[in-house]
């Protein structure tokens, strides 16, 4: 990926958006729990950890080790009490390093040797078909449960959208729902493909060019 435009990346957050703030590393926790509670139910990771337990008692330390990589690129945001939270990628940046790669494969190995599988088949999968323009990357965005139906994944969409929009920098995701593809599609996201992995449900690649 082309590092030239992390600059650009980084004057995103010039513009305030009344309760949506940039977070902070003492965000982590609860930031976890947020995606952790948002996704439980999500039909990729319902598939990736059949057991719901299972995806109760680690979801939130796999989430953990996402959120601490992405933290570091400064360009994750959080309503004021963290209970959503939307993780990008600046342009030129990888998601997370090696290390953190390591640590990411050796927390869902802890969950099990079918989950450790499925995952790293997704992720594989993922980046191989990961654009190579320059771009803003949505790894996540979710909200605690018992926040939904408030429009604050909009909002938080919203938010970045409106200064990638300033800058003429295109955005790109990875919906793992028909609910979540519907959202995205509304704020001028456009599916490129269907992707899918040993019989996982769809994911769909989603590219939104500047408005």
């Amino acid at each position: 990926m082309n590092t030239d435009n992390t600059a650009t990346a980084a004057r995103l957050t010039e513009l305030p958006t009344p309760g949506i703030r940039r977070a902070r590393a003492d965000d982590a926790g609860a930031t976890s729990q947020t995606l952790a509670s948002a996704f439980r139910d999500d039909p990729i990771f319902e598939w990736c950890v059949p057991d719901a337990p299972k995806r109760d008692r680690h979801l939130p330390a796999w989430f953990r080790v996402v959120v601490d990589s992405v933290l570091a690129h400064d360009e994750t945001y959080c309503t004021d009490d963290a209970a959503a939270a939307a993780l990008w990628v600046p342009a030129g940046v990888a998601p997370m390093t090696d290390d953190q790669e390591a640590h990411l494969g050796a927390v869902t190995a802890r969950i099990g040797d079918l989950e450790l599988a499925r995952f790293g088949a997704l992720l594989e999968l993922m980046e191989a078909r990961h654009p190579h323009d320059p771009h803003l990357y949505l790894w996540f965005i979710g909200v605690h449960t018992s926040r939904q139906g408030q429009g604050w994944g909009g909002r938080l969409l919203e938010a970045q959208l409106a200064r990638a929009d300033e800058h003429a920098v295109p955005a790109y995701l990875e919906a793992t729902s028909r609910r979540n593809r519907a959202l995205y599609e509304r704020h001028g996201f456009e599916v490129t493909d269907e992707l899918s992995v040993d019989g996982s449900p769809p994911m769909w690649p989603m590219w939104r060019t500047p408005r």
